[in-house]
């Protein structure tokens, strides 16, 4: 039985490297305090009309800029989740980092973000359009199940962000393993001329590993039962 996944993805400092955002050892969602929320960072990226997509940004963003601050912060957050998408439509290309914390935690870590020496010049540079949070004093998501989708079964929806963690974690970690641990430049084209090298050597083994190391072991999980394929979803 073949089985197709396809995903739903949106001076210089060097970044810190080796993030080690590690998933906890439990996915059990019974432990979650009351006072927690979903928070969304959003970061458009700049997609010319005539250009071709530039998906290393994605990485940058996820290692450069929010690496850091989630591992300055990852006791604080028992769930987190990246999200990439690109479509021609209003929102673009864009890479989200979506999070489940305390407002308070929220405040704090949004506000490291703001201040990224990297984020500050991809904005600068053009490289982004915008960086735009949610407001830390209107939580609006309270519930496990409020960023899943809401065609889901309720029971997938408040379980999924477990899994969707672990997946963002392992991406995040290969980007670790395969970044060079002292980058050659500071310069910001060049460091993201190095990140478009990463991508390339990610998306060369998910084509070659990915079958066995990500789809059948899912399967596998799942006892290896069917499972129907509607559609082609692609970012």
């Amino acid at each position: 039985m073949v089985v197709i996944l396809l995903a739903g993805l949106s001076a210089c400092a060097r970044p810190p490297l080796r993030t080690n955002t590690a998933v906890p050892a439990t996915g059990i969602t019974s432990d979650i305090k009351t006072d927690q929320y979903w928070w969304y960072c959003r970061f458009k990226i700049d997609w010319p009309e005539t250009g071709e997509i530039d998906l290393a940004v994605d990485l940058m963003l996820a290692h450069a800029v929010v690496g850091p601050v989630l591992r300055q912060h990852r006791q604080e957050i028992p769930y987190w989740r990246f999200h990439r998408r690109a479509a021609r439509d209003d929102a673009g290309h864009q890479f989200s980092f979506i999070f489940y914390t305390d407002p308070a935690t929220a405040t704090t870590v949004m506000a490291d973000l703001h201040q990224s020496a990297i984020l500050q010049q991809l904005l600068t540079g053009k490289i982004l359009e915008r960086a735009s949070f949610d407001k830390p004093n209107n939580p609006i998501r309270p519930d496990l199940k409020d960023v899943s989708d809401p065609d889901w079964s309720i029971e997938i929806q408040r379980n999924w962000p477990a899994y969707i963690m672990g997946v963002s974690a392992t991406w995040l970690g290969l980007i670790d393993d395969f970044m060079p641990d002292a980058p050659a430049t500071t310069d910001l084209q060049e460091l993201i001329q190095q990140y478009r090298q990463v991508h390339e050597r990610i998306t060369a083994m998910w084509r070659r590993e990915g079958q066995h190391a990500f789809i059948h072991h899912l399967s596998a999980i799942f006892g290896y039962e069917p499972v129907m394929i509607q559609k082609e979803i692609r970012f």
